[in-house]
Formats: structure tokens, sequence, C-alpha cells
């Protein structure tokens, strides 16, 4: 039973994060995915491109809001203050625009929102909602209402947080085991809410596919650069046991869904191998866009960073001498900022000389226009030259090991961004050969190459996921073709049978429903008018530093 007279259907909604038909398909064929298979086969399925850039932090918010993030404003986990240098993280209160969850609750409709990312800190809404992703500590409060904490803890011990770093890196076996307890754990907790509370949309995210798959993608990708079959021969039955485990999971959690209802099943964005980091920072410094300071202490950085005196160098050796612990303090800064006063910076940046800068893992340029930062090095009527030369020589750019063009796409902030947030955003993203590079242009000089051999992470994220409905109306075995992650809120409200908001960017997937369906649910459109909303402080400077040590764990940030 629906619990307002203007819901009349029930959405549940599993996002599987990352996943990939190019992976999962020849285990949906051999029967090791029973349950996926079942919701794909009996419904609507398809391929789902994600946003540009493909970054969880941006796509999961399109999802929510059906809208780009010119709109919502996520372009990443890290971005640049719109008026200083500073470097924020991305946060729920960054969102810029109404989600899902709130449309529905203005409704009067009940919402359950569980382990979507980019969420913390909870909001209230007419429903529940739990945090996971970027929530700072076990200590925060995560949930929706405030009580829902302490009933979930008491009934099953405190809800997974954070991913296991056991076993990550030299022993990938126990990584696998460490994230797949998690999600074991986890559903528990779902399973219970699903059971105990009402709702009329429910939503929830497994993450850990998506870390996993950064992880192992060389051990199942035969054709790797770092492949290792003799590590593969023992790990990958751990793998392929991880997604039956989550398969089941899906089953179990899926089988306490209404057989009334609408489900849902997608990922944020895809998945697939990739071998080098393209370093963006360093790149614009050496064609003159990016300038250091010329004092005693920065030249003598500047020296240090020209003979390999690096963060990823270091990280390499304290790895190769098995020096875990200093490892980990390395790479996550502790100690005051330790890495920005000892390895080249962004506080060696002499902004006042500097055209361009990169935050962000996927090619976000920024440009630094007078004006607009407080140190401006660009006159306005030289923007569009400026931005132009950097998107030519962009083109241009060869991998000197085998003439590979690195960046085949450069987008400029128009093209692809659009809306009440779209001033914020980058100037370009220049948009590499995903299956090959990845843009590694954090707030930190992390190497001094402009093109090297990954370290750590084998696998990222590409351009297409996976999407599929079931439930009546919906038709089965259908095939669709190709949709934008866009489009999955405004089916979702129009199922539920809510009308769409003019401001969204997405379609209703029409042809994912019967003629029968179509003919007595007429899409509705109403006019919308949104404002920017979005905050850019919420953490404190302990929860940020939190935050930012859990995404470097992830390897989002430097």
């Amino acid at each position: 039973m629906n619990t307002s007279p203007l819901v009349k259907r029930k959405v549940a909604v599993f996002g599987l994060d990352g996943i990939t038909f190019d992976l999962l398909q020849p285990w949906l064929d051999e029967g090791r995915l029973p349950n996926l298979a079942r919701l794909l086969n009996q419904g609507a399925q398809g391929r789902l491109r994600s946003t540009i850039p493909p970054v969880s932090a941006s796509a999961w918010v399109s999802f929510a809001t059906g809208t780009n993030p010119g709109h919502h404003g996520l372009v990443d986990f890290t971005y640049p203050a719109p008026d200083s240098y500073q470097i924020n993280v991305s946060n729920g209160r960054t969102r810029a625009v109404p989600a899902l969850w709130e449309i529905v609750g203005a409704a009067g409709g009940q919402v359950g929102v569980v382990s979507m990312p980019m969420t913390y800190p909870p909001q209230p809404l007419n429903g529940f909602m739990l945090c996971s992703f970027l929530t700072p500590s076990q200590e925060s409060r995560y949930t929706y209402p405030p009580n829902l904490q302490d009933e979930l803890t008491a009934k099953f011990g405190p809800y997974p947080l954070h991913m296991s770093e056991k076993g990550r890196g030299q022993h990938p076996e126990l990584f696998v085991r460490a994230v797949k307890q998690m999600e074991i754990e986890r559903a528990e907790a779902v399973k219970y809410m699903l059971q105990t509370r009402p709702w009329d949309l429910f939503m929830y995210v497994l993450e850990t596919t998506d870390n996993l798959q950064h992880e192992v993608w060389h051990l199942l990708d035969k054709s790797h650069p770092l492949h290792d079959a003799a590590m593969a021969q023992k790990v990958v039955p751990e793998i392929l046991d991880y997604y039956e485990t989550v398969d089941r999971l899906l089953g179990e959690m899926v089988a306490l869904v209404p057989a009334d209802a609408l489900i849902v099943v997608l990922s944020d964005h895809g998945f697939g191998p990739f071998h080098k980091f393209f370093h963006i920072n360093n790149w614009l410094a050496a064609n003159g866009w990016l300038k250091f300071k010329r004092t005693p202490i920065s030249l003598l950085k500047r020296l240090a960073f020209k003979w390999g005196v690096t963060p990823i160098n270091a990280l390499k050796w304290l790895t190769l001498l098995r020096l875990g612990g200093m490892r980990k303090n390395v790479k996550r800064g502790r100690g005051g900022g330790l890495l920005r006063r000892v390895f080249l910076s962004f506080n060696d940046v002499d902004w006042a000389r500097t055209q361009a800068f990169s935050v962000g893992n996927f090619g976000q340029v920024y440009l630094n226009v007078q004006g607009q930062r407080p140190s401006g090095a660009i006159p306005p009527a030289h923007y569009e030259q400026v931005r132009d030369a950097i998107a030519t020589k962009a083109t241009q750019l060869r991998d000197l090991a085998d003439g590979s063009q690195v960046v085949p796409t450069v987008y400029k902030r128009e093209e692809i961004f659009h809306g009440v947030s779209a001033h914020r955003l980058p100037d370009l993203v220049l948009h590499t050969d995903r299956a090959k590079y990845v843009s590694f242009g954090h707030a930190d000089f992390g190497s001094n190459k402009i093109i090297e051999p990954s370290m750590g992470q084998t696998g990222h994220h590409h351009l297409v996921g996976v999407v599929g409905l079931r439930g009546p109306g919906v038709q089965s075995g259908l095939t669709l073709p190709e949709a934008s992650i866009l489009d999955v809120a405004p089916t979702i409200l129009h199922y539920l049978g809510l009308p769409v908001p003019s401001h969204m960017d997405g379609q209703v997937l029409t042809h994912a429903f019967s003629d029968a369906f179509n003919a007595a649910n007429p899409v509705t459109i109403i006019p919308s008018d949104v404002e920017n909303r979005g905050q850019d402080d919420v953490y404190t400077a302990a929860e940020e530093a939190q935050v930012l040590d859990k995404l470097r764990d992830l390897g989002y940030v430097a």
C-alpha cells in the first residue's frame, strides 16, 4: 500500500557501483549470477551512459537529480573553491538542485536512501537516510532520523562505513574477502530497513564493486601489462566468490520488495583497464601555463622534484622496503601537512603568473581569470585564446613510448555543462583515452613525469554502465537503446505517478514500458525553476581530514 494518494506505485533501486557488461556478461551467461540475470532478462535492460567526467561523485548525483553536473554542481570528489585556490571536498550539501527523495517526499511519498554516495551529512526527509560513503567516522551522526543509527548499532553492531585496507596491494585475496564481508554485514541492516520501515521509493548502493575493480582488474584481464598469471590463478576464484555473494545478497533484498513494485538496477559508470597516469599539472607547467614561486624554499623543492623527490617515488621505496606503516603515514600526509612542506605542492605555485591548473582525476582544467580568482592571471579578453591554446595542445600530446594519442577529446565547459552551477565547473575537460590513460590532476604534484605507468590501481571508470528495469508495465526481454544516467530519475518519478520537473535534463524511458502502460500513463512535465542552493563548507577541519584519508585510500586524491 502506498503512503501518499499522489504516489501510485513503489520503486526499489539497487545500485551496483561501476559494474559493466564487459566484465559480467560471461558470468551472466554461465549462470554464476542468477539473480542479476533474472532481473535483467525478465525486464528491459541496456547500456547506460554516464556523465562526463564518469566519476561517482558526479554520476550518482546526476542519477538522483536527473540533471547534468552544470545544474547539480558536483564534478569530482574535490574541487577548487570558486573564488579562491582552496581545495574543497564535495558532499551532500554541495548539490545545488533537488534530489529524488526530496521531490517524492514533498509529494507525500515515503523514501528510504541507504549508502547513496554524496549524501553525507544526512538531511531531514519524509522517510529515512543512512549515509556511508565519505562519512567521517563512526562518531559522526550518519542517519536520519538520528535514532536509526542507534537502533541499527544495537541490533547489528556499527554499520560498516569504510572499506577495509586488509591485504590491499600485496595480498589481494585478503582484500577481496574483506570487501565481501563488508557487503554481507551491510546487507543485514539493509534487509532490516526494507522490512521494518514504510517506503514508496527505496534506494541502496553497493559500493565495493567499484573499489574491487580498481584493485584487481589486471588479474581479470590477461591483456593488461600488469597481469600476473600466478596471482590470478590464486585470486580470481575469490573474486568470483565475491560477485556470486553480491548476487546472492541482491536476490535476498529483491525478495523483500513487493511484487507490484518497479525494480531498477544500475551502475553509475562502466569500468575497464587503464595503464598509465597523465599528470596534467606537470604538463601545464611544461607548457608555461602553470608557474612556480621563485622563493628559496620553492626553488629547492623544485630542484628536489626534478631529481625525483616526489610522493609517488617515496611510496615506491617504502613499498619495496615493506615499511607499510610509514607508507600509510606518508600517503596520508599526517603531521600538519607534511607532504606539502616537504614535496612540491600547490603551496609553491605562483598564482599571479599561473593561467591554468588542474584539480581532480578526470582531466578538469580551471583557468585563473582576473576578477574570478584573487590572483587571476588571464584578462577576460584573453580567456578564449588561452582556452583554445590549451585544448589544441592537449589533443596533440602523444605518449613517447608508442605514439598513442593521450587526449582524443577536449570539452569546453559549455559543451557538456549547463545550468545554475555551470559557472563553478571546469573551463576544460581533457578527456583521455580511458582504456589506457587516467588523469592525475590532484592538488599536489605526485610525480615529476607527465606520463608514467600507473601505481596501485589497474582498473578505472569507463563511460558506459548498466541499467535494468523489471516490474508491472515493463516489457520483458527487451534490450534498450543506450540510455543516459540522466534518464533514470524522470523515469522513476513517472512510474510513481508523479510529474517530471522541467529542469530535469533526462527523458522518461517510455520505450521500456508496454504500449498499454504508456497509453494509460502519459508523461506529465511541470514547469520548475531551480536556484543554486549548494554549500561549499560542511566538514570541520578534523572531519575533512578523515574524509580525505578515505579518498586517498580509494585513490581519488593525492
